[in-house]
C-alpha cells in the first residue's frame, strides 16, 4: 500500500513539473533587443525624435544602448542605421555616446570642423541608398578647427581646412561667442555644400524621403541643439 501510494506521489510530481514546464514564462526580453525593435525607424521625423530621446537618456545619465556584445550579437548579419551624423573629430564629440545610439543605429563620419568634401559626399550617398532617413551636421562649443579660423592658424594641410571655415566666421561680443557662433554657421554652411553638390542626396531631399538637420553640441553641459 505505502508502495502504491508512493508512485501516486511520484507520478503527480511529474505531472506537475511537466505543467511547470507548459506554463513557463518566456526568458523576458532584453532591453537591448527591445530597443532594437522600438528604434527602428521609418522617417527622418522619428529618427529625430530618437536622436533627442537619447540625448535626454544621456543627460540623465540612464543610458540604455550599453550592451555591446548582444548589439554585435543582433548586428553581425546585417544592420539598418537610421542616420548618418557628420562630426568633429574632437574626443569629447562621440555621436553614439551623447546620443545613447550604440552599435547599428549611426553612420558616423569625422573630420575636424565636420566639414564636407566628395569622400563625405560619396559616404553620405551610400548611406542614404542604404537605409538612412536623416542627415545630421553636427558641429560642437568651443571647436578646435573653427578656433584655427577665427585665429587665422598656418600649418600644414590644416591651412586649407581651416579657410574653408574663414568664408563663415560670425563676429560675437566675444571671441568665444565668435567661435561658437562661427561654428553654426558654418554647420548651414556645411549643409548647403551637401545639398548643392550632390545631386543624390538633393534628390531624396526634394522626394522627401529624408531630411537634412544641423545639430549643435555643448561640450560643458552635454546638450544637443537641434538647429532644425
Amino acid at each position: 500500500m505505502k508502495k502504491y501510494i508512493f508512485l501516486l506521489i511520484f507520478a503527480f510530481s511529474l505531472i506537475a513539473c511537466n505543467n511547470d514546464k507548459k506554463e513557463a514564462v518566456p526568458v523576458k526580453e532584453t532591453v537591448v533587443v527591445k530597443r532594437f525593435k522600438e528604434i527602428f525607424v521609418h522617417s527622418a521625423d522619428e529618427a529625430i525624435a530618437e536622436l533627442k530621446a537619447g540625448n535626454k537618456r544621456f543627460l540623465s545619465d540612464s543610458l540604455i544602448n550599453i550592451d555591446h556584445l548582444e548589439q554585435i550579437e543582433l548586428t553581425k548579419h546585417g544592420h539598418q542605421p537610421h542616420t548618418v551624423v557628420l562630426s568633429c573629430m574632437d574626443s569629447r564629440v562621440p555621436p553614439e555616446i551623447i546620443m545613447d545610439q550604440g552599435i547599428g543605429n549611426l553612420f558616423v563620419i569625422r573630420n575636424a570642423g565636420n566639414l564636407e568634401d566628395h569622400n563625405v559626399l560619396g559616404s553620405m550617398e551610400y548611406a542614404v541608398e542604404h537605409s538612412v532617413k536623416l542627415i545630421m551636421v553636427m558641429g560642437h562649443s568651443h571647436c578646435g578647427a573653427v578656433t584655427g579660423a577665427v585665429n587665422e592658424i598656418k600649418m600644414g594641410h590644416l591651412t586649407q581646412l581651416v579657410e574653408q571655415i574663414t568664408p563663415v566666421i560670425t563676429e560675437g561680443a566675444s571671441k568665444a561667442h565668435t567661435i561658437n557662433e562661427t561654428a553654426k554657421s558654418s554647420i548651414f554652411n556645411t549643409i548647403k555644400d551637401i545639398t548643392d553638390r550632390s545631386i543624390i542626396i538633393r534628390g531624396k531631399l526634394n522626394d522627401k524621403k529624408i531630411k537634412i538637420v544641423g545639430a549643435f553640441y555643448d561640450i560643458e553641459t552635454g546638450e544637443v541643439l537641434f538647429l532644425e
